[in-house]
């Protein structure tokens, strides 16, 4: 065996020697199982297996670059035969692979977040619904639909007003879709899993293609990803999923935990192997670790133990309200940089909710420390590369209503809502898209009229350029030219509250025409259509966050998933907070099971993102709503046994002790300068 394989424990060796047969790796916290997937990838192409015919699953492009270099580093050019994709960029690759070999030519548009949302709010004013509703909200059940496969139209009754409106809106949603020739994320899952579900000879087809498969983080997987796993591995049954289900965190984005849970039921046969080595934390939070998570009821009886030794008690502090907990916390970050204890960048602060940012935010500039928000605005959702790339999905969809929508008067060139109304109008009379209507501007607001004449100059714009982008090897040259014609940069200078963001904005449009260049040298058969899709597939979580730089880390404990620092500190530890109060039913005090259980290991994920030092703050009263609320201890820090937390009451009277540091800081503050 490689010398690769050295490293690994007794229980990560068993995991990837085990090829045949259905594999469910349990990999806790910090056990390494990042580790674990590239090395039985590796060890199965050292037993013959070829390259190609192995399929590896995980959630975000990051994750996969990540796996992809690290196979590199072990196997050099073999890597490449391997198939590393997340699950959307997978049913991409089908679609097209299936469209292709059925010789039809298949133009697909992909529908970001964004122009879900904005074709949500078209539908939602189009037929005058009465009262308003949270788009977000109505696009989430929506997307349960399609994962459920729920036929349009099919949606059970319910008294929910939002589930009613979702379930009108759904056959709308998916005609309107389907008459802009576009799909969305849920599709590109949904319809091969389908797919595969309906016919056997489709089914084979990507089973001989895949014959051994891996999944990571297979807790997180939803109804149509696991009907399209199943697909893939029905008959070799070649498939090894690893993960934890208690890190299943995104419910509320359609994870199904059940499936982790399940996997000896949905795959008989199945070997498991625990990996529960923690190579991360110290002891004391690995003990509060597992005592938090041991209360939920349906879960894999398991518990971490540690590798790295003993470490400082986990600190609880109790602060008299919000004020004086993020005070205390931007001090003591503050005394942590200056006793060089930690780097900035080994530093994280975590949060259920993001209205704790603003305050972070304020005590560390006031201290002067540097930082990052991690989930902040990513470059592809800035609005300059937003108005460029609805000009590039317009050059090649002209049924793409949403993006002509954006980019018809951006830079303003005279057609306002009511033009883009009567353009509609025309549109819908006709039967026809509003690209094809533009071409009638004349018959539809008057010849020789104002907005007639933007109207047209705007589609022999597009009528002149799309034709060159869709067939140009140098897509960022015509980008460059779209820039120019359309006055973007000055539109920007003009536009801008200031020299500082007119620079910024600037920057923006070059770098998205450098992203474009980039794109055209890596990529072998450059395209607009292919950069698009890929586009599209970009996921939040691929963002860059700016890693460079020594800076604190703040982040929401959905976002902290992943990631590990030295010293961590997770505030707002109350009922209300965490568990979050739109989780909790009065009518139901069972706090191990549902929502509830998924808030549990939402705060076992924060806990275990620490790997020296461990810092858990919560308030006697917080200011909510405007109003000065008493606060209730979190319900997760109830299993700690007295004495295991080292807790600082900021409440109570000083000791000698803090009454002599606290004279000491201030004689250092006076003398500052001197």
């Amino acid at each position: 065996m490689s010398r690769w394989f050295n490293k690994l424990n007794t229980e990560q060796r068993k995991a990837v020697r085990s090829i045949d047969g259905p594999l469910l790796v349990l990999a806790g916290a910090g056990s390494g199982k990042t580790r674990v997937i590239t090395h039985r990838i590796a060890y199965m192409i050292e037993q013959g297996i070829a390259p190609k015919s192995i399929l590896a699953l995980t959630f975000t492009n990051k994750a996969a670059g990540e796996m992809r270099g690290r196979l590199r580093g072990m196997l050099g050019k073999a890597a490449d035969g391997v198939t590393l994709s997340t699950f959307h960029s997978l049913g991409l690759h089908i679609l097209k692979t299936e469209a292709a070999r059925a010789k039809r030519r298949q133009r697909l548009t992909i529908f970001d977040a964004g122009d879900q949302l904005s074709c949500l709010r078209d539908l939602l004013r189009q037929h005058r619904f009465e009262r308003s509703f949270d788009l977000g909200s109505l696009l989430s059940r929506i997307s349960g639909y399609k994962n459920d496969f729920i036929e349009p139209g099919a949606v059970p009754y319910s008294d929910d007003p939002y589930e009613e409106v979702a379930g009108l809106l759904y056959p709308l949603y998916v005609e309107a879709l389907e008459a802009y020739g576009a799909v969305d994320f849920d599709d590109l899952v949904c319809m091969p899993a389908a797919k595969m579900h309906d016919s056997s000879a489709f089914r084979k087809r990507w089973a001989d293609r895949y014959q051994y498969v891996l999944v990571d983080e297979y807790q997180d997987t939803n109804g149509s990803q696991m009907r399209l796993l199943k697909g893939i591995a029905a008959e070799h049954q070649n498939v090894c999923v690893v993960g934890d289900d208690d890190q299943s965190i995104y419910g509320w984005r359609g994870a199904e935990v059940k499936n982790i849970l399940n996997f000896g039921q949905d795959f008989p046969g199945a070997l498991e192997v625990h990996l529960m080595k923690n190579y991360r934390s110290r002891d004391p939070v690995l003990e509060l670790a597992n005592l938090v998570i041991s209360e939920n009821l349906e879960r894999y009886e398991k518990s971490m133990a540690g590798v790295r030794g003993s470490g400082s008690a986990v600190k609880l502090l109790v602060a008299p309200d919000g004020e004086a907990e993020m005070a205390w916390v931007g001090r003591f970050l503050q005394r942590m940089a200056k006793e060089k204890r930690y780097r900035l960048k080994d530093m994280a602060v975590l949060y259920r909710s993001n209205i704790m940012v603003r305050e972070l935010e304020s005590e560390l500039r006031g201290h002067g420390l540097h930082y990052r928000v991690l989930g902040g605005q990513a470059f592809f959702e800035r609005k300059e590369v937003k108005d460029l790339l609805a000009y590039l999905r317009l050059c090649y969809n002209s049924n793409d209503e949403i993006s002509l929508r954006r980019c018809i008067n951006t830079p303003t060139r005279g057609i306002g809502p009511k033009s883009v109304a009567g353009l509609t109008a025309w549109a819908d009379d006709q039967g026809c898209s509003m690209y094809k209507a533009a071409a009638s501007a004349e018959e539809i607001f008057g010849v020789g009229d104002r907005q007639a004449l933007a109207v047209s100059r705007f589609r022999e714009l597009i009528d002149g350029i799309a034709p060159r982008m869709r067939r140009s090897s140098d897509l960022a040259g015509v980008v460059e030219e779209l820039v120019r014609a359309i006055g973007l940069r000055d539109n920007v200078q003009q536009g801008s509250a200031s020299a500082k963001a007119a620079e910024r904005g600037l920057g923006i449009i070059d770098s998205f025409i450098a992203s474009l260049r980039q794109y055209q040298q890596s990529s072998e058969y450059p395209s607009l259509g292919d950069y698009l899709q890929r586009i599209s597939l970009f996921n939040s979580n691929d963002a860059d966050d700016d890693e460079k730089g020594d800076r604190i880390t703040l982040s929401t404990l959905h976002g902290s998933k992943g990631l590990e620092f030295p010293l961590v500190i997770l505030v707002g530890a109350e009922e209300g907070f965490l568990p979050h109060d739109r989780t909790l039913n009065p009518h139901e005090n069972d706090h191990v099971t549902g929502e509830v259980a998924e808030e549990r290991r939402l705060f076992y994920v924060g806990v275990t993102r620490a790997m020296d030092e461990l810092v858990i703050t919560r308030t006697q009263e917080r200011m909510v709503r405007g109003k000065m609320q008493p606060r209730t201890p979190s319900r997760f820090l109830e299993c700690a046994p007295e004495g295991m937390l080292a807790v600082e009451d900021l409440s109570a009277e000083p000791s000698e002790t803090e009454v002599k540091a606290t004279l000491a800081d201030l004689r250092a503050m006076l003398s500052f300068g001197d």
